[in-house]
């Protein structure tokens, strides 16, 4: 397993179809607040997490994120949600694309987490990318059942 990036980030009907896949195969997301101590939060970003409010699992510094994954993280607040149909139809709402979770029109870089509290699914919005700890199957297997997602794959199918 590693991490295979997106050709493109998923928008549109891709990115909506993706959503409900990760709703289902994960148990948890969180999205971060960059502002956070350092003046006000913008509205619009506050209005997504006011939205998102009953799903809150909890809330984390930069060094309690990295302490629990053994991961970097940019600094922020991280804010983990529960994954359910309804948190997932709000981040359907609020976004056309994985890219689009960017300051400060919306918290920044939406990440599906593993159990285990990896990254399964990453987004660095604010550097274009986005991506996912996966097999090359797996990432075959998705491109079959969502169309318009496509990953940059090593190999070719056999």
């Amino acid at each position: 397993m590693r991490i295979i990036s997106f050709h493109t980030a998923p928008s549109g009907d891709a990115y909506r179809h993706l959503i409900d896949e990760l709703i289902d195969k994960t148990s948890r997301f969180f999205l971060v607040d960059r502002r956070h101590g350092r003046g006000d939060t913008p509205m619009e970003v506050a209005r997504v997490f006011q939205r998102l409010k009953p799903y809150m699992i909890e809330r984390c510094t930069t060094e309690e994120m990295m302490m629990k994954t053994k991961a970097f993280y940019a600094e922020g607040i991280y804010y983990i949600y529960e994954c359910t149909p309804a948190s997932g139809q709000i981040l359907k709402e609020e976004a056309d694309g994985f890219l689009d979770w960017l300051y400060p029109s919306l918290p920044e870089d939406l990440c599906f987490l593993r159990e285990n509290g990896s990254d399964y699914l990453f987004t660095e919005a604010h550097e274009d990318g986005c991506g996912m700890r996966i097999t090359e199957q797996e990432a075959r297997d998705l491109m079959k059942r969502i169309p318009g997602l496509m990953f940059v794959l090593e190999s070719f199918p056999s």
